[in-house]
């Protein structure tokens, strides 16, 4: 492998950014621009020198191969924070021989030196981009191998069940025909269980993107105001003049740990504005793509007519005198904060993110498509029994071939490229 460098803190002035390099050739560059000889385990504080140059006083932690991140002799170089030190350090390594680093390319050596499996590189990247605690407590458990270690486990079922029916092929006279029914049995807990992760799916596209809740109602039912209050700061322009939002307001917002994108949209009504009418099909095109619609009912004005049926009534400026006759699921006033807690738990109790076991860890996308494909290759196997032990091998591989494409167990280069193209560079 070559040896890499990246810088992997994020950019801006900080007390302290890294550098770290991997490969054969870490320790001779290190050595090289700083003038030092290293040993494992023992911290450095070190100039490094271009030619008669010093270009910063930095600590340099050295990790001999194979403890270390990557797997590979790894030099990590801690100099003073900012956007000049560091980046000068990183171009003198360049210079010595190494190569700057791909996006998460240190993360794909840690998979291919057996550092790590793959559901465990991508927890890295959930607990970097991770929004909310549940979101990290999630990674975490990932990163641990709670979910790596069941998908082994399942795999290593069904290579056993290849093992034992090839066997029976090979030597029948020895083994003899295998029991069709132990297979299908063996078959449909193996297809139980993948059910049961996949019940996660939809919790993990929460978890990892957000839950969409879209805030409609017509001009100057509170929408604006109602976002600022839950933000607990003035991220929309609130006036009593119809039509003031023009354009849709997204905005990510933590519920106690639940991860919600609030979108505060243009106001519904008719109107012969051409830039307001882009705005008011904007707001139908994001009500009919979101998670929960919560539509805005102004308490302070005569009835009205509701814009959605499948939205959740909120009516609003409860401070004010109701004159609105409209059957609403809640009333709350922004202004004054009355029943904002249970809005709130309103929200909670919608999204329902934690329904089910609060032990299970939820899948991505990645993971969940994989395990429809080994599913429904189990299914077309179980269909195979009607005809030869040959047959029903054909489809178990395939299955046995999509749980390894989770893990790593079955490596691409297309399947490398795909999932470490999202990291940032630096892990």
């Amino acid at each position: 492998m070559a040896t890499i460098a990246a810088i992997i803190t994020a950019p801006g002035e900080a007390a302290i950014s890294a550098i770290r390099i991997s490969g054969d050739q870490s320790w001779a560059i290190a050595q090289k621009i700083s003038k030092k000889t290293f040993k494992e385990k023992q911290v450095e504080l070190s100039w490094i020198n271009k030619d008669t140059e010093k270009l910063d006083q930095v600590i340099i932690i050295p990790f001999k191969k194979p403890r270390s991140f990557t797997g590979e002799d790894v030099i990590e170089i801690h100099s003073h924070g900012g956007f000049v030190c560091v980046n000068k350090i990183l171009e003198l390594i360049l210079e010595n021989g190494a190569r700057l680093a791909k996006p998460g390319e240190f993360s794909e050596q840690a998979v291919l030196n057996g550092k790590m499996d793959l559901v465990q590189a991508e927890a890295i990247h959930d607990l970097i981009t991770a929004k909310t605690d549940l979101a990290r407590r999630n990674a975490i458990e990932i990163y641990k191998g709670a979910l790596g270690n069941e998908i082994k486990e399942l795999r290593e079922s069904l290579l056993n069940l290849l093992g034992a029916i090839t066997a029976s092929i090979d030597f029948p006279d020895e083994v003899g025909d295998y029991d069709k029914k132990a297979y299908i049995n063996s078959v449909e807990a193996c297809i139980t269980s993948i059910d049961k992760v996949l019940e996660t799916e939809r919790q993990g596209e929460i978890l990892r993107h957000g839950y969409k809740v879209a805030i409609i109602g017509k001009p100057n039912a509170g929408k604006s105001t109602l976002l600022n209050t839950l933000l607990k700061k003035d991220r929309a322009i609130v006036t009593d003049i119809e039509g003031t939002t023009r354009d849709s307001i997204e905005e990510f917002y933590n519920l106690d740990g639940f991860p919600i994108i609030l979108i505060d949209t243009a106001g519904m009504r008719e109107s012969e504005d051409k830039i307001e009418k882009i705005g008011i099909q904007k707001s139908h095109a994001l009500a009919n793509e979101a998670d929960l619609i919560l539509e805005l009912i102004d308490l302070s004005q005569d009835s009205e007519e509701v814009q959605r049926d499948d939205s959740l009534k909120i009516g609003t400026k409860l401070d004010l005198e109701i004159k609105s006759k409209i059957k609403t699921d809640l009333n709350i006033s922004a202004t004054n904060s009355s029943n904002i807690e249970e809005l709130k738990s309103l929200l909670k109790t919608k999204i329902n993110l934690l329904a089910g076991s609060e032990n299970n860890v939820k899948i991505n996308q990645r993971q969940a498509d994989l395990l429809r494909q080994s599913k429904e290759a189990l299914k077309r196997s179980l269909i195979a029994t009607e005809l030869s032990e040959d047959f029903w091998t054909i489809d178990l591989r395939n299955a046995i071939h999509h749980l390894g494409e989770i893990t790593g167990d079955s490596l691409t280069e297309e399947l490398l490229d795909n999932i470490f193209s999202r990291f940032c560079i630096g892990k």
